[in-house]
């Protein structure tokens, strides 16, 4: 082994971060699309190997047929929904600009008025409202216009980013499912841990991980597909209600009523007071009692038991706090796609926690 000079190493490791900060800079605008297709290939690879051992298939081969597969599954249905919502948004923008344009201060102060007269306060309130209305009618007015634009840019803006990106991540995910293999095992060179440590951070990432995204894909289908049903039932567009509830499932604590509270509001309002009732009563035993509190444990037990992983894992993906924080705090770094990035980053901070632990618990004091 020839002996380096005392620089040598320190310059190294130097390169080695410009390096890193190097690529980083590059690849930027495609984090998102890489990180999001490595979640994706990570929960699903275990499938990739079984397509690959019953068909005999080639790496090539069985990586093209489960991006495919990825592609028809997850990724079409979110874009079909993202066009409609966008078909949708348009259609609201066109009638209600043309019913702004309307409007002058006088019907504006009749529309006022006959609104006011249902809020629960005094005549002499009613009519200082009412001034404080008619006053400020035109800021109203331009403000709405203001709001509707602005609103439609945002989810036609969204829809074409995101469309972008999710041809990034397919395109992505087909070398992932392809090189996985060799891409872990030169991690696992690289990395100055020991090959234990690395395949211990690998496989906890991978089971908290599949566990995390299958689980909350699950429930999404779930749900989407109960309240589709019910929806065709009841004479609603059962496709575009189903597909909304299943994307709006993955935000914790609120999902899905941010679907049925408004379909229950336009049931009222048609005089349909049964069907009203019946959503009502879907959504708030059937999605949110049975699919969220009976139902996710159970599919994360078993996911949990599939992916070979512990007692640790299930604490981790089972509980509340850690789910619903990351997955808001992801959603707010990182727009929609944060649905999955948050828990899946936790997932990976959890990780690395108990690696330290593993490595140091000989030094750790667990008086």
């Amino acid at each position: 082994m020839l002996d380096r000079s005392p620089y040598e190493e320190g310059f190294l490791i130097i390169l080695l971060l410009l390096a890193i900060v190097g690529l980083i800079w590059l690849f930027n605008p495609f984090l998102e699309a890489l990180f999001f297709a490595m979640i994706v290939a990570t929960a699903s690879y275990p499938y990739f190997q079984r397509l690959q051992a019953k068909f005999e298939y080639s790496a090539t081969t069985a990586s093209g047929v489960m991006s495919a597969l990825v592609f028809l599954g997850v990724i079409a249905p979110v874009t079909y929904l993202l066009v409609e919502i966008s078909l949708q948004v348009g259609q609201v923008y066109s009638s209600a600009q043309a019913w702004v344009t309307q409007q002058d201060a006088e019907s504006l102060a009749r529309l006022n008025s006959s609104l006011v007269s249902y809020l629960p306060i005094g005549e002499a309130t009613q009519m200082q409202l009412l001034e404080q209305l008619r006053e400020h009618s035109q800021k109203i007015l331009g403000f709405v216009q203001k709001t509707t634009v602005f609103l439609l840019e945002g989810v036609l803006g969204t829809t074409s980013s995101f469309i972008t990106f999710l041809g990034l991540s397919v395109f992505a995910l087909f070398f992932f499912y392809r090189d996985g293999h060799a891409i872990a095992c030169h991690i696992k060179i690289l990395s100055p841990l020991e090959n234990r440590f690395d395949s211990m951070i690998m496989n906890r990432f991978s089971s908290l991980s599949s566990v995390l995204t299958l689980s909350v894909l699950g429930i999404a289908v779930l749900q989407g597909l109960s309240f589709a049903i019910l929806a065709w039932i009841l004479g609603l567009p059962g496709m575009f209600i189903g597909m909304a509830v299943a994307v709006t499932s993955f935000i914790p604590i609120v999902g899905a009523a941010l679907v049925w509270i408004p379909l229950v509001i336009y049931t009222l309002v048609q005089g349909e007071y049964i069907s009203a009732g019946i959503i009502v009563f879907w959504g708030v035993v059937i999605t949110g009692f049975v699919i969220d509190n009976i139902v996710r444990p159970v599919l994360i037990n078993r996911l949990t038991k599939m992916m070979g992983g512990g007692q640790e894992q299930l604490a981790v993906a089972n509980h509340t706090l850690i789910t619903v924080l990351s997955t808001f705090a992801g959603l707010i770094h990182f727009g929609v796609i944060g649905l999955f990035f948050g828990p899946v980053i936790a997932a990976m901070a959890i990780t690395i926690f108990d690696v330290y632990e593993e490595m140091h618990r000989d030094r750790l004091d667990r008086s």
